[in-house]
């Protein structure tokens, strides 16, 4: 082998290593985004630090004898790889038990998820679809309703009332959050 073949070879080595380098540069600056976009709704979840919002003032909440309020529950709405913020995430109903304890029931029927009212001249909860109705401490007392309203976890902190606000699944007897 001449000094110029070995000189042709070992360009050509080299050549073969840059393109290799080349193509391996390429390849992580395509697959790292991309894997990084298909887990960051995992990422994301595992980092959820809690549910509690902020929903009223502790004075402007009704007393244990009076009727309870609804009120809007406002927060950041957060779908796979969408973020939205100050958005309705739903209606719950309050009512203080003591002066610094507050009731929260979910304002969503067990049975199909319907927008449960209340029917102050009755002192109770009515869900208009199909009927069903609770007592103000949310027991079911009539209709298709497979539980009474679902109670949320409530604190009072600087005058303010949060809540733990979760929705749960409808049609099934026992309790199970939806996350």
């Amino acid at each position: 082998m001449s000094e110029s073949e070995g000189t042709s070879s070992s360009r050509r080595k080299a050549l073969k290593a840059l393109i290799a380098l080349g193509a391996a540069a390429w390849a992580a600056a395509v697959l790292v985004p991309g894997v990084s976009y298909l887990l960051h709704p995992l990422k994301r979840r595992a980092g959820d630090t809690g549910r509690w919002k902020r929903v009223a003032k502790l004075r402007e909440v009704p007393g244990a004898s009076g009727m309870p309020v609804a009120v809007p529950v406002i927060g950041e709405q957060v779908d796979a790889w969408t973020r939205a913020p100050a958005q309705r995430l739903g209606t719950i109903w309050l009512r203080k038990k003591s002066d610094t304890e507050v009731i929260a029931l979910q304002a969503e029927c067990p049975h199909l998820g319907c927008s449960i009212q209340l029917d102050a001249e009755h002192r109770r909860f009515a869900c208009p679809c199909h009927e069903s109705f609770f007592d103000l401490e949310g027991r079911c007392t009539a209709g298709p309703s497979p539980r009474g309203m679902d109670p949320l976890a409530t604190r009072v902190r600087d005058g303010q009332v949060e809540v733990d606000f979760k929705r749960f699944r409808t049609q099934t007897r026992n309790r199970t959050s939806l996350g």
